[in-house]
């Protein structure tokens, strides 16, 4: 099992400087059932911490079924959704599901290939380098 981000979820929040280590700390949750909702699909929803609490912090979109792969689709921060708004429309978890489906039925070559147009980035999960460059991401305090 690999862990992935698309090049949505890396523009949306690319200013939060996630490093390769905290986002395996977060799929390591998500596969230990640890998220705040499973929307159906391989669609799951799951809160971060940008240095101020899981509240005040980021949501994402992980596509993830046991025995796959799994993969960071998107994220915003909690502040750009008004109040009282449902954070994820219907259409919107549609074409998530989609997605998800696709993704989730790739074959070792058809992500290598999508590695290799940038539209998928790998996580370094194992022995991550990231983890001990200075300043190169954020996690809880």
């Amino acid at each position: 099992m690999a862990v992935y981000t698309t090049k949505l979820f890396d523009k949306k929040l690319k200013s939060e400087l996630l490093s390769d280590s905290y986002l395996c700390e977060i799929a390591h949750e998500v596969m230990n059932g640890r998220f705040e909702g499973d929307l159906g699909g391989g669609v799951i929803k799951k809160r971060i911490a940008l240095n101020a609490g899981k509240r005040a912090g980021a949501r994402t979109i992980i596509f993830f079924k046991l025995g796959s792969n799994l993969f960071f689709a998107d994220g915003w921060k909690k502040n750009q959704v008004r109040k009282g708004v449902k954070e994820i429309q219907d259409d919107e978890l549609a074409v998530y599901k989609d997605i998800a489906g696709d993704l989730l039925q790739l074959t070792v070559q058809q992500i290598a290939q999508l590695v290799k147009v940038k539209e998928l980035r790998e996580v370094e999960c194992d022995g991550c380098k990231d983890e001990r460059a200075a300043g190169n991401g954020k996690k809880p305090a």
